[in-house]
């Protein structure tokens, strides 16, 4: 059953949520950290904030401490629509766990939408889509996609950072790990039937290949 909707793509203007932006990754199938990876002369994390920076508050970089200094100096001297901000994964090395519990702990907003560095290709009309069906002040808000929970394409409050930091001190790394502690609510894809081209949304790229592909799309 497809919820009801509040509004087809939850209105314009920033969404009252922090980004989380993951980049705490090795990249083996990349050869290196995709933070650093460039397009054209142009970090690929640079083409991802001038994508979502209009759209939340802010946006949070979780990142790991070798990486936070070079980070910085490359965000230096930018500017874009919302106040972008680095902060350090305390747990290095701990997944995508991590850097939730990173981006939760500093964000400054109620409710954050984690997604990864090298997701160049999301979708703003799906992310805003889910929004306008959140139903809970609480809690995780993701879709389904045949079957499968997106836990790295999702939306959590800020209520979910002790069961977050419970998990991670358990070395229980997966993102859903917290999952059954929470309120969960699920969007089904069919709620996003009339959105071209959604899936897209969660594509991430892993392979020279893929950057390639986006090179072309530009």
């Amino acid at each position: 059953m497809v919820p009801k909707r509040k509004n087809s793509l939850g209105g314009g203007g920033a969404i009252p949520a922090s980004a989380i932006v993951l980049g705490g990754g090795e990249g083996r199938r990349m050869g290196g950290n995709k933070l650093f990876l460039a397009v054209d002369g142009l970090l690929l994390l640079h083409c991802v904030l001038d994508r979502i920076c209009p759209w939340f508050r802010e946006v949070l970089l979780a990142v790991g401490p070798k990486d936070a200094s070079s980070l910085s100096l490359l965000l230096e001297g930018r500017s874009w629509a919302s106040p972008v901000r680095v902060v350090v994964d305390r747990a290095p090395g701990k997944g995508p766990l991590a850097g939730l519990v990173a981006g939760l702990r500093e964000m400054d907003s109620p409710w954050a939408f984690l997604m990864g560095c090298d997701m160049p290709w999301i979708q703003e009309p799906l992310v805003r889509r889910m929004w306008a069906l959140r139903e809970r002040e609480e809690g995780v808000l993701c879709w389904e996609r045949e079957g499968y929970l997106e836990p790295l394409h999702a939306f959590y409050s800020r209520s979910c950072l002790p069961f977050a930091e419970e998990a991670l001190a358990r070395k229980d790394h997966k993102l859903k790990s917290f999952y059954p502690q929470v309120p969960v609510q699920v969007v089904p894809e069919e709620a996003f039937a009339d959105l071209p081209g959604h899936r897209r949304s969660f594509e991430g790229i892993n392979t020279p290949l893929q950057l390639e592909r986006f090179r072309e799309s530009r």
